[in-house]
């Protein structure tokens, strides 16, 4: 072994090498035991559904009437008219630069009608799911904004890509791609130090990213996820997008949800992490393979000519609800 010399510098210690490469290679081969860190007791208590968050009957009525081929735009104004923050939050984005048109608006029922359906489930899932995201500390604060980030411009994609491929959801892939991490902002929220060991927030999520986390957690995100949508009631195609949004082959139930799902925060994770679309590779996204099986050549060929704009729109709308969902403003280094 060769070392660069720094003036000064003491001489390596072989003893501390010798150390330093045995914890290493134990590391490598699994001889050692997981290091579970700070707080086991509340780690031990991810797992239990009694503790998780529970979403307003609000948003959970919402969420059902993304399902329901019976409901109407007039059945969402009456959820908003209901609750104070909704209403606020759907006159805010009625309002927005992207929305305004020539007139601004105070009157709930036409902030819907100019939002539309789909707009509108969208709006009240994001501010229902967005109080999930509590956070006590300014450290996990900026933890939470970087997962609300990725959440939102994961269901603007999922919803943009639905709507280029023809995939006919109404409102349910919304839902996946803004869920299908939650059991991430649950560790986060409540075992900051060990979520900070166990996901680096970078992006780059290779198959072993759940095997790292049983390592530290003893259960992974995923499942943290099932529970939370079990808890809450949620749809079963969207529980599934939770359950296997990072291996959509292993789905039966709901293939191209779920495929739809692992191919947009495939796509989100790219943008994210690249600051760009630029040589992103559909044919190498698990979820854009698997829905190449599911749904067709044609399908895969539509999404592919309007990727770019898919994106563009994806991020612009993603930023119009982050200032509405977010607890505090998004700095000019946190935003897409």
């Amino acid at each position: 072994m060769s070392y660069r010399k720094v003036p000064g510098a003491p001489p390596p210690d072989p003893t501390r090498e010798r150390f330093m490469f045995f914890k290493a290679f134990t590391r490598l081969f699994g001889r050692e035991t997981p290091n579970v860190l700070a707080q086991p007791a509340l780690i031990r208590d991810l797992g239990k559904i009694e503790s998780f968050p529970t979403l307003s009957d609000t948003t959970v009525r919402a969420l059902a009437l993304a399902n329901d081929q019976n409901a109407t735009l007039a059945n969402l104004a009456e959820l908003v008219r209901r609750d104070g923050m909704l209403a606020v939050a759907v006159l805010k984005l009625a309002n927005s630069a992207a929305f305004r048109g020539k007139r601004g608006t105070e009157n709930v029922q036409q902030a819907t009608v100019r939002l539309g359906m789909r707009r509108c489930q969208q709006i009240i899932a994001a501010v229902g799911v967005g109080g999930v995201f509590k956070y006590s500390t300014p450290q996990v604060g900026v933890m939470c904004e970087g997962l609300l980030r990725h959440a939102l411009f994961t269901a603007t994609l999922a919803s943009r890509l639905n709507n280029a491929g023809g995939l006919g959801f109404r409102g349910e892939e919304f839902t996946a791609g803004l869920l299908h991490d939650i059991g991430r902002v649950i560790v986060c929220v409540r075992a900051p130090e060990a979520f900070m060991h166990a996901d680096p927030m970078t992006f780059e999520e290779d198959s072993g990213i759940l095997g790292r986390e049983r390592d530290i957690l003893q259960l992974d995100h995923c499942e943290l996820g099932v529970r939370f949508a079990t808890a809450n009631k949620l749809s079963p195609g969207v529980t599934s997008a939770i359950l296997n949004h990072h291996f959509p082959k292993a789905e039966r139930d709901h293939p191209v949800l779920v495929a739809l799902t692992a191919a947009a925060d495939g796509l989100a994770n790219h943008v994210q992490r690249e600051r760009k679309l630029a040589n992103y590779q559909m044919e190498k996204c698990p979820g854009f393979l698997r829905l190449h099986e599911c749904a067709g050549l044609e399908t895969i060929r539509l999404i592919r000519k309007s990727l770019s704009k898919t994106v563009i729109e994806s991020l612009r709308e993603t930023r119009a609800m982050l200032q509405i969902t977010s607890q505090k403003q998004p700095t000019r280094a946190s935003k897409l």
